[in-house]
């Protein structure tokens, strides 16, 4: 999801062995991450510790805290992002002063920046919430439309499968929570869907369904 991203604090104390190195504190974008994918974060370094969160592959203002540890020819890096903690393979960090001076031919020129979206649909009654980094999209075939900014972004304390996004403005609010799961059915074919959803609409309305990146 949001990627999602959404988290709170859970980086564990960890006491650096005579291989770690020190690096400066700072701020860096997430880079070479196939899109819709995350980059996960551990308790500790090296890919055999327990995952702690994931930054979405456009993740910005990860913060290092200036601890380093090489792992075989791996360079792990503690790092925090939207309060939570954990160790990241560095091979993955770009500072973000080099990310803002990229030529811009990386991106073509007659193409708006892209957001990664899930799309989330639902049947009787037919509804579709679009969810960026940025907005929710709420289009009901019975009832309202309307989007809202996101104001709100969390994963669950104890279960970083389950994240909840919410957004209001004016009279509309939206709180949806998703969770990132084995296979989510929409209940009319055979496609199995990485995520499941339940939305409530303006406090009056709860509806249940599926999600996939865009």
């Amino acid at each position: 999801m949001k990627a999602f991203s959404f988290f709170p604090a859970m980086a564990l104390a960890l006491t650096l062995s005579l291989s770690s190195v020190q690096a400066a504190t700072d701020v860096y974008v997430v880079s070479d991450v196939p899109s819709g994918d995350f980059l996960n974060m551990r308790t500790g370094a090296g890919v055999s510790n327990a995952i702690t969160g994931r930054i979405p592959s456009n993740g910005q203002g990860v913060v290092t805290t200036g601890e380093e540890k090489k792992v075989g020819s791996t360079v792990w890096a503690k790092v925090y992002w939207n309060g939570v903690g954990g160790w990241v393979s560095k091979r993955y960090l770009l500072p973000a002063n080099q990310a803002s001076k990229a030529p811009a031919a990386v991106v073509p020129p007659v193409k708006a920046p892209t957001t990664n979206v899930l799309v989330c649909t639902g049947t009787e009654p037919f509804w579709r919430i679009d969810v960026s980094d940025a907005t929710l999209k709420v289009n009901m075939s019975d009832g309202p439309q309307y989007t809202v900014p996101v104001t709100f972004r969390q994963t669950s304390a104890n279960n970083t499968t389950i994240a909840v996004i919410g957004g209001a403005t004016g009279t509309n609010n939206t709180q949806a929570f998703m969770q990132k799961v084995d296979s989510c059915s929409d209940g009319m074919s055979e496609v199995k869907y990485p995520y499941s959803i339940t939305a409530v609409l303006n406090n009056k309305q709860v509806v249940s369904g599926c999600c996939k990146v865009q």
